[in-house]
């Protein structure tokens, strides 16, 4: 596991996704432990700025690792992120004049959503996401969170507006781990570089054959119309 714990980062940029699918044998958990025995446990690691043509950082990258440890795989989970900067907004310097900032105003929110899905029973998967801050050091330790919707894996989805509204109550198994919990490093297996690799393009994959799916159904819809067309004629 690879931690980077930089002083840079800005703003808000929907990330890129992998996924690292490794089975982890469940584990007992000691009278010492924080989180719930039947918890979806999460992490961020990896942290890392990413600067822009000029050289500046403009956003940091980062890695939400996920491990289920339900008896059931998770299908979906939409959750929103948000990070809160205390300090950056706490003075407002205009034409060399340095002028201390009070209240709400003071405050910058880093807001990102994401999706969490395909997590079996027992394992651990992780998803790299970009966002728009040159913070990055806001992203360690720092985090405010909100599941919106879950779906346990058999359980129908519906969607309103592009998003699942499904929750059987499984949003409240979600635990988030910090650094100074002893269970960040205890209950996350490190997943090797080469099979995050391989399940990128695995992921690519699936999600190249979504886009072929579709474009054959509308060709195939396309060609309907035209025989019809054809015997009107």
């Amino acid at each position: 596991m690879k931690l980077h714990y930089k002083t840079t980062v800005t703003g808000l940029a929907l990330g890129c996704l992998f996924a690292a699918n490794v089975q982890a044998a469940p584990q007992n958990q000691d009278e010492n432990s924080t989180s719930d025995a039947g918890a979806v446990l999460f992490r961020i690691e990896n942290i890392e700025p990413i600067q822009n043509k000029d050289g500046l950082t403009d956003q940091c990258s980062y890695t939400v690792t996920v491990y289920n440890r339900m008896d059931k795989g998770l299908q979906s989970a939409d959750i929103r992120f948000e990070w809160i900067d205390k300090i950056s907004g706490k003075y407002k310097i205009d034409e060399n004049k340095v002028t201390p900032v009070e209240g709400e105003n003071a405050e910058q929110h880093i807001v990102k959503e994401m999706t969490i899905d395909n997590v079996a029973p027992h394992s651990q998967k992780s998803f790299t996401q970009k966002v728009n801050t040159d913070k990055c050091y806001l992203l360690l330790d720092n985090l405010q969170y909100v599941v919106q919707s879950c779906s346990l894996e058999g359980q129908k989805v519906q969607y309103k507006d592009g998003k699942a509204v499904a929750d059987n109550g499984c949003a409240k198994n979600f635990n988030y781990i910090d650094s100074k919990n002893p269970e960040y490093y205890s209950e996350f297996r490190d997943v090797p570089a080469s099979t995050l690799a391989k399940q990128v393009e695995e992921e690519k994959e699936r999600e190249l054959s979504k886009v072929n799916a579709t474009v054959d159904s509308i060709m195939n819809t396309l060609d309907a119309t035209n025989n019809e067309l054809e015997k009107i004629r």
